[in-house]
């Protein structure tokens, strides 16, 4: 006899071989004693979740030679000839294929007709959403009004494509994903009935590959057994599925948490070199990051991972890592996979995905070196006061502070000045009452960038140009706003998403604008002396420094 693939073997002939869907088989079960059938039911569930199995072992037990039985005896000529597929009362009709009007009409001519052989006929329609709206009109009659000898059971993985009123008229059982240790059960037991070898750790891996379906757990058993040679490893079964080790899987991890790009980029490219899944080491990736979350915040939850070991080498990866940097990390892989499937370059996505992970943790870092290295600076001047009972000496009074760091980049001043003549108001009031608004947009667009410009100030807006100030101290922030182009597509694309302007964005450190600033009002000053006073009438510098700075400008009299 030619070889049977595993999931057709091992196939489920009872409601006990069922696995996983107690809450279907005892209430299929109790109806089959107290002979209360329906006339027509309906499962839905992911694929390969055992829908059509239980459609079968129902037409059994109710046509059994034993019947009323909670168990098809699968010895009789009636269970032997549907388990074979050779019996005249039990019908299976793929609807992808026999989706049309006619053939639902056949279906209701006949259906009136008793069984030829057992007591009931029944009808298993598989993929139902499939069947046209002309063919759902045509059954919808059928179950209106069924004869009493006649069955349906309808099947299907997408139930939200069957129209309510065929619903209604069905009992409904949701059938679930099997779980990865019912899936390792079943496996270990069909290879021990086969006598073959294996590894624990393998029967694992496949099970959580199978995404909660029975028969592509036991296609990739079968596929895997085939690839192994006597005994099944976890090396086969990584082979077969495109799935990486998981020693690699940390490295992976570690790398990420070190920001060690160079090692990360090295290591994808020699992935894809041998033939690993993508879409699968990205899964596995979230899966690392989501278990050491989980270990991070319950130490003793070792039993609920997915997918890392609780190794020592995995529990110091969870030590050395922040919750920060994990939610951060789960976050950018999750929007990764969502772009992967659109994508014609996943590969991109996925390069672009870890270089993001390491820029941004970079910035945070730059920040948090900052903030000590200010917290230290503040620390020593306390202890200062402490022992010596006043803040500064006198001789340190004395000393000149070092000048700020300077920027290599210039000052665009002339382009300042013009856009001093030219600003108004209205439109830096706008900006200002959108700020919170934008600087949520470049959040979202971009994690560093918004770290750099949070500190920022709008001081100055035209139609077209908008100019923010940094203080002294943040040199680095200034260059990258007035030479970075990524920053700026950033920032100039979130002003026009929230305000509908496109503006140009230019930057200026705090001195350089007082400096211009101061320089504006003393020109307009001078302008003033020059034309002939008019008494009791607003003062026109006054109005034309307050067009320009709004309430940056503070009226002194003199």
């Amino acid at each position: 006899m030619a070889y049977q693939a595993l999931y057709r073997v091992y196939r489920p002939q009872s409601f006990q071989e069922v696995v996983g869907q107690v809450h279907i088989t005892r209430t299929i079960q109790n109806a089959l004693l107290e002979e209360r059938m329906s006339h027509a039911y309906l499962f839905s569930g992911p694929r390969g979740t055992g829908k059509t199995s239980l459609a079968k072992i129902i037409a059994k037990a109710i046509n059994c030679e034993s019947a009323p039985t909670r168990e098809p005896c699968n010895t009789c000529p009636t269970c032997i000839a549907i388990t074979e597929g050779t019996s005249p009362d039990v019908f299976e009709i793929d609807a992808a294929s026999n989706n049309g009007v006619d053939e639902i009409r056949e279906i209701r001519d006949k259906v009136k007709y008793p069984p030829s052989q057992g007591r009931y006929k029944v009808y298993i329609i598989d993929e139902v959403h499939m069947l046209s709206t002309g063919a759902f009109n045509a059954l919808l009659k059928t179950l209106e009004e069924p004869p009493a000898h006649a069955i349906f059971i309808l099947a299907t993985t997408e139930p939200h494509k069957i129209p309510a009123t065929i619903i209604s008229r069905c009992q409904r059982f949701d059938v679930k994903r099997h779980e990865v240790s019912q899936l390792q059960t079943r496996m270990a037991y069909i290879l021990n009935d086969q006598d073959h070898d294996y590894d624990p750790e393998a029967l694992k891996l496949i099970a959580r590959a199978a995404d909660g379906g029975m028969r592509d757990a036991l296609s990739l058993l079968d596929q895997a057994l085939a690839f192994s040679d006597g005994r099944l490893t976890e090396e086969a079964v990584l082979e077969v599925t495109g799935a990486v080790t998981d020693e690699t899987l940390l490295d992976m991890a570690y790398g990420l948490q070190r920001k060690e790009l160079n090692a990360i980029l090295s290591t994808l490219e020699l992935m894809l070199r041998e033939g690993k899944d993508l879409k699968r080491f990205i899964e596995d990736l979230v899966f690392v990051h989501r278990d050491a979350l989980l270990l991070k915040a319950s130490p003793q939850a070792a039993d609920l991972l997915e997918r890392a070991r609780p190794t020592d080498e995995f529990r110091q990866f969870v030590e050395a890592t922040s919750t920060d940097e994990l939610f951060q990390v789960i976050e950018e892989l999750n929007d990764c996979q969502q772009q992967m499937r659109l994508s014609n370059h996943p590969k991109v996505l996925v390069e672009l995905t870890f270089i993001r992970i390491a820029e941004q943790g970079r910035t945070i870092s730059e920040q948090m070196t900052q903030l000590q290295d200010q917290v230290r600076e503040l620390s020593r001047e306390l202890n200062e006061v402490k022992k010596n009972g006043v803040a500064v000496t006198s001789g340190e009074a004395e000393k000149p502070k070092p000048a700020p760091k300077r920027t290599q980049i210039r000052v665009p001043k002339e382009r300042i000045r013009q856009l001093l003549q030219r600003a108004e108001r209205q439109h830096l009031n706008a900006i200002r009452d959108s700020w919170g608004d934008i600087m949520t947009n470049i959040r979202i667009q971009d994690g560093p960038i918004f770290a750099l410009f949070y500190e920022s100030e709008a001081v100055l807006c035209a139609s077209d140009t908008l100019l923010v100030q940094f203080k002294d101290g943040m040199t680095w922030h200034y260059e990258q706003v007035s030479s970075n182009g990524r920053t700026r597509d950033v920032i100039e694309q979130a002003l026009f998403e929230v305000t509908g302007i496109r503006r140009e964005i230019m930057a200026v450190l705090e001195t350089d604008w007082n400096e211009l600033k101061n320089e504006f009002i003393l020109q307009k000053q001078a302008e003033r002396t020059e034309q002939v006073e008019e008494p009791e009438t607003e003062d026109p510098l006054v109005a034309q420094a307050m067009e320009r700075f709004g309430d940056v400008v503070e009226i002194e009299e003199t």
